[in-house]
């Protein structure tokens, strides 16, 4: 599936119930609740972007079920972004998806005059880390115990804009 970013989109309140279904699934106890998101939706701050499978007519958004191939929240604060959350559905890893969100974050932070984007991943993940040090974002230190479920450190990751 290629995927560009302008297919990335602004989320939307009917986009939920998918989301919460994938982040429950995705991060277990560390997952976003509905308030999390409904705060994201609501914040000037915030930037929650989602991809579809498909294309979605916005009148009738409710009869996509089971379309979201991803989603991530950016916050931008002064001259700071921090990478929130992103998650990509299992069945569409591995096909640009993480690397388009993360390339249209960037790209909004650049555009609202942000000069740094901060972002935590599991220690354990290695495939985001790959992503994260391709994009160039830079390792600055460990949280050690950060994560549960399963316990895992959170590596702290800088990219200079």
């Amino acid at each position: 599936m290629m995927i560009t970013l302008n297919a990335i989109e602004f989320m939307d309140i009917s986009d939920l119930p998918e989301i919460l279904e994938l982040e429950r699934s995705s991060f277990g106890k560390m997952a976003w609740s509905s308030k999390d998101f409904e705060t994201a939706l609501s914040s000037d701050y915030d930037y929650p972007m989602v991809v579809h499978k498909r294309p979605v007519n916005t009148e009738d958004r409710e009869s996509y079920i089971n379309n979201l191939a991803g989603y991530s929240v950016l916050r931008l604060l002064g001259p700071e972004a921090e990478i929130e959350n992103i998650c990509v559905s299992p069945d569409m890893r591995r096909n640009g998806i993480g690397e388009t969100l993360m390339q249209k974050m960037i790209q909004t932070a650049l555009t609202k005059k942000a000069s740094v984007i901060f972002l935590e991943v599991r220690a354990g993940n290695t495939p985001a880390r790959a992503l994260y040090q391709k994009l160039g974002f830079k390792e600055l230190y460990v949280r050690k115990g950060y994560y549960r479920d399963p316990t895992d450190d959170a590596i702290i990751m800088q990219l200079t804009l």
